[in-house]
């Protein structure tokens, strides 16, 4: 398993992510450890439902929602030194009362571009998947997704 940005986003990560000024968001959606596709499938995959076709499954634990991020979440920076954009999320999303009376085990973290609140599935951009090692409990559920490079 492995973090990666996805090969539809490859070079578009820096541009959706400096994008949320109104309607349009960045997702963060957590996948559940079973169903889980291939890193090569999650990789290739053109939007968010074609992950779903795929078999993974998002998190339904008890107090589950989407964390939805919007421009002053992120970060965007350009190394002239490396050549290297970047996009960074500020700050860790949690959930406060993360499972109990369902849980889940969670592997992979999905970042996907969303145009619009009413857009399907089908018509989000996925612009990386993270490893992540978790469950839910109860009690606080926290992922850390960090920095995205545009390479």
């Amino acid at each position: 398993m492995a973090s990666f940005v996805g090969t539809f986003a490859k070079g578009r990560v820096i541009e959706k992510c400096a994008l949320p000024l109104g309607t349009d968001n960045i997702l963060i959606i957590p996948l559940q450890s079973s169903g889980l596709p291939s890193d090569t499938t999650l990789r290739n995959a053109a939007n968010l439902a074609a992950i779903f076709t795929a078999g993974a499954l998002e998190a339904t634990f008890t107090g589950y929602a989407r964390k939805v991020l919007s421009s002053s979440d992120i970060t965007i920076a350009n190394n002239t030194g490396t050549f290297v954009a970047t996009a960074t999320v500020n700050a860790a999303q949690t959930w406060a009362s993360a499972g109990g009376a369902l849980n889940n085990t969670i592997t992979k973290i999905v970042v996907a571009y969303r145009p619009t609140s009413g857009t399907a599935d089908s018509g989000c951009m996925v612009l990386a998947t993270q490893d992540y090692s978790g469950s839910t409990t109860g009690g606080a559920f926290t992922v850390t997704v960090g920095v995205l490079s545009a390479t």
